[in-house]
């Protein structure tokens, strides 16, 4: 999401009608609103709250579990970014192990869970030692780092930077950019403004999706050769994306209150995701690929089955507009992040 999008930044129980229509072959679930009812206290109430002193929740990250060898049983993390701090989390008790001092937009960490990044407004990107808190490294930018993304093989950093500039490739251990190679033949055909946010990696860290010049499309591109592979449409601007861990379907939250879903072999459009009465903010994949969360800008949260498109379940998350959402590694809890400051675990699975 970029600067201006943050800035721009009773319950009730949903049920689904399917509407099936021609267009593109594909199908649109819709979630209407039916009755005024209060909902079961395990979509009413999250399992915790982190208190952020208003200091706003930009976004959120879960480490991988990590054993360490005074521990043998794994743990996990919590980052949040906001614009006083970047704190760090034990979310299984809500305790607060530290806190790094700086304004961020975005927070992210490394896949083996030993480093954490920060993007901030001055154009700085920190990376930091999650054991000791200690800055390693600053890879410096002209323009604010909105958007952070390690690639899934932890060598590479892709830093997306606001002001429609481009993003950057980085070998973080060297701090050096790593020179992204220019498609010629994607140029002639105006595909060459791909170096924009959101952006993420294939599971296999050879590709990267990234949002196009206009902000109404995703592109995906080699990242060694820097040819251009093929462009998913979304016909409105775009705000968050996400692949699905076995890397085949890829999710796009947009500012029509929606989220697509992509074949990403085929480019073919398989469904789209409707019930969010603002833009949708953030989107993530559960770790079994079966679950889709969406955050918007109404305040609430939606959790979709990915098998059937149906709506699982809505949290009422917060009174302002979600901003990031994230899963944990064993997928039975999500955190979500918002523009009221505080952070929110939610139960997901018993």
């Amino acid at each position: 999401m970029t600067r201006n999008q943050i800035f721009g930044k009773v319950l009730t129980v949903w049920t689904l009608t399917l509407v099936t229509t021609t267009v593109c072959g594909c199908t649109t679930l819709t979630a209407k609103f039916q009755d005024s009812v209060s909902q079961s206290a395990q979509n009413s109430q999250p399992l915790r709250k982190l208190s952020t002193k208003s200091d706003s929740g930009y976004s959120v990250a879960y480490s991988a579990e990590v054993v360490k060898a005074n521990n043998p049983v794994a743990s996990t993390l919590l980052a949040s970014a906001g614009t006083k701090t970047v704190k760090l989390w034990h979310p299984s008790t809500g305790k607060l192990i530290r806190t790094f001092t700086g304004q961020a937009w975005a927070v992210n960490f490394s896949p083996d869970g030993k480093i954490l990044a920060s993007g901030s407004q001055n154009g700085n990107l920190n990376l930091w030692n999650v054991d000791t808190g200690e800055l390693i490294r600053t890879l410096q930018h002209s323009q604010p780092v909105i958007d952070i993304v390690f690639s899934p093989d932890g060598q590479t950093i892709a830093s997306g930077l606001d002001q429609g500039a481009n993003m950057r490739l980085w070998n973080w251990r060297t701090g050096k950019i790593i020179p992204i190679p220019d498609d010629s033949n994607a140029s002639t055909k105006g595909f060459d403004n791909f170096k924009s946010v959101p952006i993420v990696f294939s599971p296999d860290s050879q590709t990267l999706f990234a949002r196009n010049g206009s902000g109404n499309a995703i592109n995906l591109w080699n990242i060694n050769s820097g040819k251009f592979l093929r462009s998913f449409d979304a016909q409105s601007l775009i705000n968050d994306v996400a692949i699905s861990a076995d890397g085949k379907i890829l999710a796009i939250g947009i500012r029509d209150k929606a989220i697509k879903l992509w074949n990403v072999s085929t480019g073919k459009l398989i469904n789209t995701l409707t019930g969010h009465q603002g833009e949708v903010r953030a989107v993530a994949f559960s770790p079994d690929g079966k679950t889709l969360a969406s955050g918007s800008q109404d305040g609430s949260i939606k959790l979709w089955n990915l098998s059937t498109g149906k709506l699982m379940s809505t949290f009422m998350a917060q009174k302002e507009q979600v901003w990031s959402v994230a899963f944990s590694p064993d997928g039975t809890t999500l955190a979500s992040g918002s523009q009221d400051g505080i952070i929110k675990i939610w139960q997901v699975l018993p």
